[in-house]
C-alpha cells in the first residue's frame, strides 16, 4: 500500500523524489503545532517543536525545485524560521538558567494528570468524522459522522512503546478509538469481499500533550488484493487543513492476507513517521485467524 508522504533522512535533508509543496506543508503543520504548546504554556514540548520546524526549514533550499518555488512562500518561512529560531534561543535559556519556567513546566505536568480523566471523558463523548474525499474506484461514496457511544473503548498507545528510537521526551502519547477501526472495516467490507484492498489516512487533534485520532479519511484510490494506491492527495491536505489535523498515520486492509507489514508498508511508515514520530500503521486483516 502506498500513501505518499513527505521524507527527509535522519539529517534532516529533503527527499527529491517528493515535491517542495509537501515540505511546506509540513513545515505549516509544525506552525500550527507549536502554537498549541505556546497556548498550553508547554516550554520544553513546545523547544521540541520548535526545533523540528528550524531543522526542516534549513534543509528546505537544498531540494532540486527551491530555485523555481514560490517566492512569497519562501519569504515567508524565511522570516518565520528566524522568529522561531529566535524564540528558541530565549526558551532554551530561560530553561537552562531560570527556575520560574521549570517550575510552570512542573505545574503544567500536575495539572494535566489532574484534568486526565476529564480528558477521557471528553474524548469518548466526541465524534469519529469519516471524511470521503471523493469517489474511489471500485470504492463507493460513503460520507457520515459516527457518534461514539459513551462506554467506547479506547486504545492508548504511549511514548516508550515507539521502537523508533525517538527519545520518550521527543514524542506524544497518542489515543485512538477502537470504534474507529471497527467503522473502517465496515466501509472496506464491500472491497473485502471483492479481495480488495482499502486505505485511509487517520487525522488527530493535539491538546494538553496527547494527539487523538478522531478523523477518518477515505481517498480517491486504486486498489488490487495485494496493493492500494491513494490518488488525488491534495484532496487529503484540504481536508486535514480545514480540519486543523494532524497527519498522524495510515490504516489499510489484507483483505486475505495475514495481519503483517510489507516492505512497501514499512517504507510509507518509515515516511510518515520523519514528518511525525508518533505516526502510526494499522493493518487489519479480518481473514487472519491467529490475530
Amino acid at each position: 500500500m502506498e500513501i505518499s508522504s513527505v521524507s527527509v533522512d535522519v539529517n534532516g535533508k529533503s527527499n527529491n523524489r517528493f515535491p517542495l509543496s509537501l515540505y511546506f506543508k509540513l513545515a505549516n503543520q509544525l506552525i500550527k503545532q507549536a502554537k498549541v504548546f505556546r497556548d498550553e504554556r508547554n516550554i520544553i514540548d513546545l523547544c521540541t517543536i520548535l526545533e523540528r520546524y528550524c531543522r526542516l526549514v534549513s534543509k528546505i533550499p537544498q531540494h532540486s525545485s527551491y530555485s523555481t518555488y514560490s517566492v512569497q512562500e519562501k519569504l515567508h518561512h524565511n522570516k518565520v524560521h528566524q522568529e522561531l529560531t529566535t524564540e528558541l534561543e530565549n526558551l532554551k535559556s530561560q530553561l537552562s538558567h531560570g527556575f520560574r519556567t521549570q517550575k510552570d513546566q512542573e505545574v503544567y505536568n500536575e495539572r494535566k494528570v489532574e484534568n486526565g480523566g476529564a480528558e477521557e471523558t471528553k474524548i469518548q463523548s466526541s465524534t469519529i468524522n469519516v471524511n470521503c474525499v471523493t469517489q474511489s474506484s471500485p470504492f463507493p461514496v460513503l460520507t457520515f459522522i459516527q457518534s461514539v457511544p459513551e462506554a467506547v473503548q479506547l486504545s492508548h498507545i504511549a511514548a516508550s512503546d515507539s521502537g523508533d528510537g525517538q527519545s520518550q521526551s521527543s514524542c506524544q502519547d497518542v489515543h485512538i478509538s477502537v470504534r474507529l477501526m471497527e467503522d473502517f472495516l465496515e466501509l472496506a467490507r464491500d472491497n473485502t469481499n471483492k479481495d480488495l484492498e482499502t486505505c485511509g489516512v487517520l487525522g488527530a487533534f493535539l491538546k494538553n500533550g496527547i494527539f487523538y485520532i478522531t478523523t477518518l479519511i477515505i481517498p480517491k484510490q486504486e486498489t488490487t488484493s495485494s496493493s492500494c494506491q491513494a490518488l488525488n492527495e491534495e484532496e487529503i491536505y484540504a481536508v486535514q487543513s480545514e480540519h486543523s489535523l494532524f497527519p498522524l498515520g495510515w490504516i489499510h486492509t489484507h483483505p486475505s492476507q495475514s495481519c503483517f507489514m510489507s516492505s512497501i508498508d514499512l517504507h510509507t511508515q518509515y515516511c510518515y513517521q520523519l514528518m511525525l514520530p508518533e505516526a502510526v500503521a494499522i493493518v487489519m486483516a479480518p481473514t487472519d485467524s491467529t490475530r
